[in-house]
């Protein structure tokens, strides 16, 4: 049994100090209790749908003791001597009432991350929020880094973009035998609540899809002002490239051009949420759908995987296209 708790990413809302967690799969969320060494009222909120939860406590606290997890009204674990960090306090991005932006992590991407932030910025996204996991080394990413090449970490990246981007330490591992995918989904949970309140959209996509709008030559902000007040659910192409060992140094816009057949490009989605309809302190069980939701056609709004060398294989009867590079 095991319980992880994101002290290093909390936030304060609505004169509550708010501290996310995730528990593992051998514990039943119904039989667990806390307490926690402070004179300060306190509630812990699970998420059933997933193996998450968030600590509520009626004030602004920077550290604590000790907080005691029981299960079936016995101790399973102490955490001992918590610190708890506000990073979001120090974002200096500007954002108003209508800005869109992007919640994401990010491990061992630098070979690919400077582009996509060229990209997104030239898009019309007003911030970037990156969570920084490249300090976690116990999980790998799905692409080879054999081919890559890259001098600069993703902090050195983002310190290039300070005022589009804003960086948040996050050098977490999963609880062992969960998948990765855990803590990315924790991330989602923290930069949706941590930004609700301060712009009117929000992306969640990765760093190797690129957004693209195919019939008009607007900014991202503008084209989802005609989606006021609405969640959207938008899909996504394969790009690749034709060989399998090319090197990567952020040139994914040169080598992702061919595109991947009809049969393959499945209905993939993923979400650019309206803030208005997210509940405080809403729980989100993955970037793809949320209850809101509409549906958006490709043919005004696409997303589209780059994937790379082996990662998917070119096929000879692959049509050609440029539409990223020219976009960017």
């Amino acid at each position: 049994m095991n319980i992880l708790i994101f002290n290093t990413v909390c936030l304060y809302n609505n004169d509550k100090t708010i501290i996310y967690g995730q528990y593992s799969d051998d514990i039943n969320y119904s039989r667990i209790s806390i307490n926690i060494d402070i004179n300060i009222k306190y509630n812990i909120i699970f998420y059933n749908e997933r193996r998450d939860f968030f600590i509520e406590i009626y004030d602004k606290i920077t550290y604590i003791n000790k907080i005691t997890f029981e299960y079936n009204n016995t101790k399973i674990i102490d955490k001992n001597e918590i610190f708890l960090l506000f990073p979001f306090e120090k974002c200096n991005l500007h954002l108003n009432s209508d800005s869109a932006i992007i919640s994401t992590m990010c491990k061992n991407y630098s070979f690919r991350l400077d582009e996509w932030i060229e990209y997104n910025i030239k898009l019309g996204f007003s911030g970037i929020i990156i969570f920084d996991n490249d300090g976690n080394n116990s999980n790998n990413i799905n692409e080879s880094l054999d081919n890559t090449d890259c001098e600069y970490s993703t902090k050195e990246i983002c310190e290039k973009y300070r005022d589009k981007v804003f960086l948040v330490d996050f050098n977490y591992k999963p609880i062992l035998g969960n998948h990765y995918d855990t803590i990315q989904r924790i991330t989602l949970h923290i930069g949706v609540n941590a930004f609700r309140n301060k712009c009117k959209k929000i992306a969640l996509i990765d760093a190797d899809e690129f957004i693209y709008l195919p019939t008009v030559n607007m900014k991202i902000e503008t084209f989802l002002l005609n989606y006021d007040k609405k969640t959207i659910q938008i899909y996504s192409n394969i790009l690749t490239n034709k060989n399998n060992d090319d090197l990567i140094n952020n040139n994914i816009l040169d080598l992702a051009i061919y595109l991947a057949n009809s049969d393959s490009n499945k209905l993939i989605n993923k979400l650019i949420l309206d803030t208005s309809l997210i509940k405080d302190n809403e729980f989100f069980s993955s970037p793809h759908e949320h209850p809101t939701q509409i549906k958006i056609d490709k043919s005004l709004i696409v997303f589209y995987h780059c994937y790379i060398n082996r990662r998917y294989q070119y096929q000879n009867n692959m049509s050609k296209i440029e539409l990223l590079k020219n976009n960017s």
